[in-house]
């Protein structure tokens, strides 16, 4: 990013307070978009510049990036790209990070199939899991997962067998199955910004799966509705509910 530009990490800092502030109530709340990069064989500059343009809507767009990555791109490349310079490292990333939408730019092969897995050692599929059972949104390109995009026959990967083409339709049918919207790149993103901030529902179950998680706490917004049943065991298993 140039110097002559602010900082996106900055601009998010400054509304942050800004809100904090008991005279600017009237401040539009922005949501919270986490975008998760992995890498792809067929490369990653659609979802790199789908974040771009991200980058410039009424949101807090802060990114995470795997550190598998770096051997492809290094981080300055990526940012220079993007335009964002609020990052957040793979050791800082947990469930207690505020996040209202989880965005997945680069839908690789490998995440995928831990998704399906239920892999939670893995920091990402971790945080997508948590994200999909507290109820917060999880958005997907499909580019990496659609092998009829033009990417593909661009890079000449098009050729895989049926067997190969209906295991891909197959785990786009179990990624909707958990939740997970599905977008091509010239979808808009304003419509799960405009309705991210409607209330969520924790249940016993959440509450269960954090127990087991050996998880304390659980941040929520104030427009987060507690079931009674939830209320009792996080009482019961010791784990304290933060309205955040």
């Amino acid at each position: 990013m140039s110097s002559n530009k602010q900082s996106v990490m900055m601009q998010h800092t400054l509304h942050e307070l800004s809100n904090r502030n008991s005279y600017s109530k009237s401040l539009q709340k922005r949501p919270y978009v986490l975008a998760l990069i992995t890498s792809h064989l067929i490369g990653m500059e659609p979802g790199l510049l789908y974040l771009k343009d991200l980058t410039s809507k009424q949101c807090m767009l802060r990114i995470s990036v795997e550190d598998s990555i770096y051997s492809y791109d290094e981080r300055n490349d990526l940012l220079r790209i993007i335009g964002n310079d609020d990052w957040i490292s793979l050791q800082r990333l947990s469930e207690k990070n505020k996040i209202d939408i989880v965005f997945l730019p680069i839908l690789s092969f490998s995440l995928v199939s831990d998704i399906l897995s239920y892999n939670e050692q893995r920091p990402f599929v971790r945080l997508i899991l948590h994200s999909l059972m507290t109820g917060k949104k999880v958005i997907a390109l499909n580019i990496g997962i659609n092998d009829s995009h033009q990417l593909w026959r661009v890079k000449g990967m098009d050729k895989g067998s049926l067997s190969f083409k209906r295991k891909l339709k197959e785990q786009m049918i179990q990624l909707k199955g958990l939740g997970i919207d599905l977008i091509n790149e010239d979808d808009s993103f304003d419509v799960f910004l405009n309705n991210s901030l409607k209330k969520s529902i924790v249940t016993a179950e959440t509450i269960r799966y954090l127990h087991g998680q050996n998880q304390q706490t659980l941040s929520v917004s104030n427009q987060t509705i507690i079931t009674p049943l939830a209320k009792d065991m996080a009482r019961e298993l010791n784990i304290a509910i933060i309205t955040e």
